[in-house]
């Protein structure tokens, strides 16, 4: 339990009735901001990135300087202060003027650091302060590559504050954290130690330090003069409140450093800690306080939808507050330190935690790299210290990924690559030793063999796996054989799964799950399979989902362009099924959520049962079909599924589990009164898809493809299109000029035809299609300069007929509209009867995405 503030500020100061302490505010509002690339500047609050929206458009986003000017005034009252500017975080190398002269330069995007300004400044004046931020691609600073977005600006808050001129060392690579270590804790007895650096201005200082338990009573005080700048004060706490995800105790350290002569407090430094102890057993799993507790839970990236990582507090806290009330115990803040808020509400709601340093994906072999990636490991651990919630400090991601995918590297560059990788490995392995040998370092590895033939993972603590069984890699089922062969292979390594889960996309939906179709139910299906493999191991520490929520990319090209989308809920923070899942699974009050949210209108044969699941914590669930009809079913790995025969138009069902409810309603049309409905509503088909798609701008339903038969509609002939090599149900690549890249994505390739069994009339015809092959030839089936008359290599040319007419004559998307572009031609026709759209190859396969009819 924390302190509210409120409190904390009355102990300070009914402890003291003098009037001096430390000052802390931000200055985020109204500061002039210019772009290096552009002329004109604008004025912004911080947080604030210049990447919020160029990041997920067409092209590469602007990576390079930006420049934030500001006048703030400093009253003549602080002449005998010490005036220092906090950054909480600014990417990637920042360099600070006041008055236009140089205070400060930091390099790294994701800790906090702190410039010393008094020298600069000019008291009861107002000071000019220019901050200028560079996130241009440096080899020598990681990240070099991710696939994440590397947001330039100030994008946490910036702060002024103002100390006695003795005070708590605030420079350096902590930040201004003084150390609250717990190095002996048990049920007994709890052994802290406080450790600190000041700035004295020569005189005689005296130290007065208070803890007090997580009610608010004081267990011990330290009231003693200081005879160095350096302190350490142990102090023992008899019956400790333990800190645990389900007990989150803290307690509050408050030190005030004071002028004996006067009695004034010249600067206060306050902090929570916690006591617990914990390991990583081989065999049994992780331990908490003496007991064993399975690590479930999910990564976080910082960024927010229309935002960048400019996000404020309040954001914070709901991302990691729906975490805990999924029933997760665990986060991975991936894949770098995240804003100091984080994990402070992490300490707070009882969340573990691994934390780590962007060395991801490569490394570039020189001395700056290396001793920037082990300076960002140092303020990581330093800064962060205090923090009972943090059990592992994370020091490499995939380190090799970039090698094993460079086809062309030589043997000779590949073991230099291994060789100076596996030299950072030990240096940031080493700074961990000596900064804190009271927590676990770890790595996180992708599914090669070259980390235990290199060594590598043989220098942390714990090893984490991010595994894509069923995704990137075949086979739900070769999880549980990999993580054994693992523990077999080394069986004093502890292991955890550090990433895991495919990509979904809330508008596509279907009750025939496949890799790669981005649906939510394939979704569910992975995390419910990897669940259950994990959770029988016992020598598991546990699992991190990949990814709490969608987040920005600008290299992803899936089916929403510049996002991964393997969140437990999206960009905007709305759940995906998959997330009231984790809820069923992993929270003990009453519980039942029907899924669906997405797919409450469904399109079926009319002698096809409805499926309906509804996530559970309970052994039975009972639903109420139409406020009439009652039926119970079994919960199996907490889903109770239900096949219920339902008539066209819309119904009620009602899940009753326990003391908690849920209602879902549903609209049930049949696939073969389409037509004879189509006066009220057009047919619109995903061609080539076994999955519906839901159009979010008008809601309309793209339903999955079907073979012709008599009375309906469907295609004759051709395959679903497959791209070389890929697992993409269609092609990953980004459509342009469209929203709606899942309809042209996937098509089917070679089809003969499609034809509607519809009654004589008026008809729109709208045909969807997309060129997928990057290298189609965009010149005629014909090459005229040629004697040959031989059509051109790679050309994918054909004609459209419509009811027996020519439509279109040797239409080639590439030609004619370019390559991987959204085409949509529409056609106005009269009809005595049924309608059949003829595809003629005159080179290459036709190919169509999708397909709209409606009765005008």
């Amino acid at each position: 339990m924390k302190l509210p503030y409120s409190l904390i500020l009355f102990l300070l100061i009914s402890s003291s009735l003098l009037q001096a302490q430390r000052i802390e505010k931000t200055i985020n509002s109204g500061w002039e901001f210019n772009l290096e690339n552009e002329e004109k500047s604008s004025t912004v609050n911080i947080p604030h990135t210049w990447n919020a929206e160029d990041a997920f458009n067409e092209g590469a986003y602007f990576r390079g300087k930006g420049t934030y000017n500001k006048e703030v005034f400093i009253p003549e009252n602080w002449k005998d202060k010490a005036i220092f500017l906090k950054f909480e975080g600014a990417n990637q190398v920042t360099k600070a003027y006041v008055n236009d002269q140089l205070v400060g330069e930091h390099t790294g995007g994701y800790t906090a650091f702190i410039f010393q300004l008094s020298e600069a400044l000019e008291f009861g004046k107002a000071n000019q302060v220019r901050i200028e931020v560079d996130n241009a691609h440096n080899q020598d600073i990681p990240p070099l590559e991710a696939d994440f977005n590397f947001y330039g600006g100030i994008y946490r808050d910036l702060k002024l504050i103002v100390t006695g001129k003795s005070h708590f060392k605030l420079e350096g690579p902590a930040a201004g954290t003084q150390l609250i270590k717990t190095p002996d804790v048990s049920n007994d007895l709890a052994k802290v130690k406080f450790e600190g650096n000041m700035v004295t201005s020569g005189k005689e200082l005296e130290l007065q330090v208070s803890i007090a338990d997580p009610l608010g009573n004081q267990v011990s005080e330290y009231n003693r003069p200081l005879d160095s700048d350096n302190f350490s004060i142990d102090f023992e706490i008899e019956q400790p409140q333990l800190w645990s995800p389900d007990d989150p105790n803290l307690y509050l350290l408050s030190a005030n450093l004071i002028d004996p002569d006067s009695g004034e407090i010249l600067d206060t430094y306050i902090s929570n800690f916690g006591c617990r102890w914990f390991e990583a057993d081989p065999e049994k799993g992780f331990i908490l306080n003496g007991k064993p507790i399975k690590l479930i839970g999910a990564n976080r990236h910082q960024d927010f939808e229309n935002m960048g990582n400019a996000v404020p507090n309040s954001i914070h806290r709901k991302d990691y507050q729906m975490i805990k009330d999924m029933g997760a115990n665990f986060i991975r803040t991936a894949h770098y330190p995240q804003d100091p808020d984080v994990y402070r509400i992490c300490d707070e709601l009882g969340l573990l935690v691994w934390t780590e340093v962007p060395v991801i994906n490569d490394v570039t072999d020189s001395e700056a790299y290396h001793q920037n990636s082990v300076n960002m490991q140092k303020e990581q651990i330093l800064q962060l210290y205090n923090h009972p919630s943090i059990v592992f400090w994370g020091i490499m991601n995939e380190i090799f990924i970039r090698l094993v995918f460079t086809r062309d590297m030589s043997e000779t560059d590949q073991k230099a690559k291994i060789k100076t990788s596996v030299e950072l490995a030990e240096k940031l392995e080493a700074a961990n030793k000596d900064l804190d040998t009271s927590r676990l370092s770890v790595m996180a590895l992708h599914e090669n063999e070259i980390y235990n033939t290199s060594g590598i993972a043989n220098i942390t603590d714990v090893i984490g796996w991010n595994l894509y069984f069923g995704w990137y890699t075949p086979g739900l089922e070769n999880l549980g054989k990999f993580l054994d062969d693992q523990h077999k292979k080394f069986p004093n390594r502890p292991l955890l799964i550090s990433e895991y889960g495919p990509g979904s996309d809330s508008r596509i939906q279907t009750n025939d799950p496949k890799p790669w179709d981005f649906s939510e139910a394939y979704q569910l299906k992975s995390h419910v399979s990897y669940l259950n493999q994990v959770m029988e191991r016992d020598y598991m520490l546990g699992m991190a989902a990949w990814n709490f929520a969608d987040f920005g990319s600008s290299g992803r090209q899936d089916s929403r362009p510049y996002i991964n989308q393997k969140g437990l809920v999206n960009f905007n923070r709305e759940p995906k099924d998959v997330y009231y899942y984790y809820k069923a699974r992993l929270t003990e009050d009453d519980f039942v959520y029907i899924a669906g949210k997405n797919f409450e209108t469904r399109i079926i044969d009319q002698d096809q049962k409805v499926q309906v699941k509804v996530f559970s914590n309970s052994e039975i669930v009972e639903i109420i079909l139409d406020d009439t009809k009652k039926m119970t079913s079994p919960v199996k790995d907490n889903i109770a599924e239900f096949q219920l025969e339902l008539d066209e138009g819309k119904h009620s069902i009602k899940a009753v589990s326990g003391e908690a409810r849920h209602t879902r309603n549903l609209n049930i049309k049949f696939r073969n009164n389409l037509i004879e409905n189509i006066q009220n509503q057009p047919v619109l088909i995903n061609v080539g898809a076994h999955s519906d798609f839901v159009d979010e701008e008008t809601g309309k339903i793209w339903i999955s493809d079907q073979a012709f038969k008599n009375n309906e509609f469907g295609y004759v002939g051709g395959e679903v299109f497959q791209q070389n090599n890929s697992k993409f149900q269609g092609t990953a690549s980004n459509i342009k000029m469209t929203t709606k890249e899942p309809l042209f994505q996937t098509m089917r390739e070679g089809l003969q035809a499609y034809k509607f069994d519809v009654p004589k009339g008026q008809y729109r015809i709208s045909l969807l299609m997309a060129e997928p092959n990057r290298g189609a030839s965009r010149e005629n089936i014909y090459n005229l300069e040629s004697d040959s008359g031989k059509t051109s290599e790679g050309t994918r040319s054909f004609d459209i007929l419509i009811n027996g007419v020519l439509v279109e004559k040797d239409l080639n998307l590439a030609r004619d509209y370019g390559i991987l572009q959204a085409v949509e031609l529409d056609y106005e026709i009269y009809s005595e009867g049924p309608v059949e759209i003829e595809f003629r190859p005159q080179s290459g396969k036709p190919a169509l995405s999708g397909i709209k009819l409606e009765k005008l």
